[in-house]
């Protein structure tokens, strides 16, 4: 498991049967909006003692440059995340797939490469995600400020480039490592 620095904000999707618990954690219902959710994260940031959230971690489904909170985002929508530039240190993805690069014989659209590129530049910020499916304990609830292991390969986004800065492989439960 991973221990994350306080204060850190955690987002759980309710379609995702994994929620994180943060210094702020916020269940998103599935119709909120992107404006509002990058937004409220903004405010919650400068509220801090630090002006500044050290993580904030979604918790959703995803897949190949797409994230299944509130209403969706996609690479249409990393220039938003431009709002937590100066506010938070790192983002991570506890999601499916969503750093993975499309193959043109793939049954899901998008790179993800790109899209957690664009996020560390807009955010100026590190960005964690992993290529891989993810598993864990349906309706499970994570101990206070934790992360569990990811599976397969976990690659960190750079500022300000949002260049690979870092990777490691976890086993991968799905490909039965």
């Amino acid at each position: 498991m991973f221990k994350l620095d306080q204060p850190s904000m955690g987002l759980n999707d309710p379609r995702h049967h994994l929620k994180v618990q943060m210094w702020n954690t916020w269940n998103i219902q599935q119709a909120e909006t992107r404006d509002h959710i990058i937004d409220w994260c903004a405010t919650v940031a400068r509220g801090t003692s630090s002006h500044r959230l050290r993580s904030i971690v979604f918790s959703c489904h995803g897949s190949p440059s797409y994230l299944q909170m509130g209403e969706g985002f996609d690479r249409r929508h990393t220039g938003l995340f431009a709002r937590w530039r100066g506010l938070v240190d790192m983002i991570w993805f506890r999601s499916c797939s969503v750093a993975r690069i499309q193959t043109p014989d793939a049954a899901v659209t998008g790179d993800g490469n790109m899209f957690c590129c664009e996020i560390s530049k807009a955010a100026n910020c590190y960005v964690y995600a992993s290529t891989e499916t993810q598993w864990a304990t349906s309706g499970a609830t994570l101990p206070f400020g934790m992360l569990d292991t990811f599976e397969g390969l976990l690659l960190c986004y750079g500022p300000p480039r949002g260049e690979i800065v870092w990777q490691t492989r976890y086993s991968s439960q799905w490909r039965g490592d």
